[in-house]
């Protein structure tokens, strides 16, 4: 039996209410910039789309596309590719998704995401295009468009020096110069870890201190009463950085007997001193987008209400717990709900044989009509949604979590 034929037969009815794999949302319509605190929106419980809701907050930027995909959900796609040895395949979708990027940074200089440079760089090195490599970092550089990281910038210059040093061998000319030139760059980019990684231990010992022992949950699986809860809500915070308090977008949607049924989503503005944005090309989200936005003392009481007693789901839920946590901690708020459990370790559990776990591939095969748009929050609380949903929906799986 093929894969997809096992979850066909998986998935069948015999769970409570409707199966959740029948139904996509439109993607959200633009919003105007509002700091206003969040709303709840209603979403029509129906299987055919839907007109587009207008969650609160600020609209969510959109991240270039390459080929009709935002160039983030190529990154997978470019390793895969990189691991089987096919560099040219590598480099032509890179190179797509640097031009996409540079595209939209000329259009708008914070959409400047230097990862993509650097990514066509590394296979162009490997590719042992030192000249190539050389002229794809000057023309980014020529465009004198600010550093939207500085890391990532010193990270090219220091590139820039050893391809000017492995072409200056490669044409029987002097590398010495820029072989010192890469050292003096090596050592300012270690400076500069070692700076970060004391920040981020110092605010992350800071939010782990504020957790207290009762906090901390053993495990993140459900049992089977509580899975079985005909109400629950799913999450998804992005974050500005690694540190755990700058979250800078939340969505939360509430399912009820399988199908969504309401849901809250916001820009947030980090707190002063957490707000470097460093994953920009993950989510496309700038600090000029969460500049209006409201903090999240102003989105909490809205975010509790929302979840009341239900529990909630996360994938990958030892991140946003600890996301939500942390902002509790440093605000001051008390908003972190009783029941948090992870759909990724839930689907590790009882669904085997898939190729990994990650969202994208979890949800295409719990609800394949689901169409998911990666890295936005409210496209991806949705999809945890919709599969703790099919779990719900699924005797098999209820049975392989009751009998361990």
């Amino acid at each position: 039996m093929s894969l997809s034929e096992f979850f066909s037969r998986l998935f069948r009815s015999g769970g409570p209410g409707s199966a959740p794999t029948a139904r996509s949302f439109a993607p959200s319509a633009p919003r105007q910039s509002s700091a206003a605190p969040p709303r709840i929106h209603r979403v029509q419980p129906a299987y055919e789309p839907i007109t587009p809701i207008t969650p609160p907050g600020l609209t969510t930027p959109s991240m270039p596309r390459y080929r009709g995909r935002n160039i983030c959900d190529w990154d997978d796609t470019v390793v895969s590719l990189k691991r089987t040895g096919d560099l040219e395949g590598a480099l032509t979708i890179a190179t797509g998704c640097m031009k996409a990027m540079q595209n939209a940074a000329l259009r708008n200089p914070d959409n400047a995401m230097e990862h993509y440079v650097i990514e066509v760089c590394k296979i162009q090195h490997k590719m042992h295009s030192y000249d190539a490599e050389i002229s794809t970092i000057e023309a980014w550089l020529g465009l004198n468009i600010t550093a939207p990281r500085e890391d990532q910038r010193l990270n090219l210059r220091k590139r820039l020096a050893k391809a000017r040093e492995c072409s200056a061998r490669e044409h029987g000319l002097d590398p010495s110069p820029h072989k010192e030139e890469w050292h003096a760059f090596v050592e300012q980019e270690k400076a500069a870890k070692r700076a970060e990684q004391e920040r981020t231990s110092s605010q992350q010992s800071m939010n782990s201190g504020a957790m207290s022992t009762s906090q901390r949950r053993p495990s993140l699986i459900p049992s089977m009463d509580e899975l079985m809860l005909p109400e629950f809500v799913a999450v998804d915070f992005e974050t500005a950085n690694n540190l755990d308090a700058s979250a800078c977008q939340i969505a939360l949607v509430k399912f009820s007997t399988g199908n969504p049924v309401e849901r809250l989503a916001t820009l947030i503005k980090p707190p002063r001193g957490l707000d470097k944005f460093q994953f920009t090309y993950i989510h496309g989200i700038t600090s000029s987008d969460v500049r209006n936005a409201p903090m999240w003392p102003d989105v909490a009481p809205y975010a509790a209400s929302f979840v009341g007693n239900r529990p909630v789901y996360a994938h990958n839920a030892s991140f946003d717990s600890r996301v939500w946590r942390s902002l509790d901690s440093f605000f001051g708020t008390a908003t972190f709900p009783q029941q948090f459990f992870c759909s990724y370790r839930l689907s590790r559990r009882l669904i085997p044989g898939l190729p990994d776990y990650k969202l994208p591939t979890v949800v295409s095969a719990c609800a394949p009509q689901f169409r998911l748009n990666h890295h936005e929050a409210s496209s991806d609380a949705e999809a945890c949604g919709r599969i703790v949903a099919a779990i719900q929906c699924s005797p098999v799986l209820r049975k392989r979590l009751d009998s361990r």
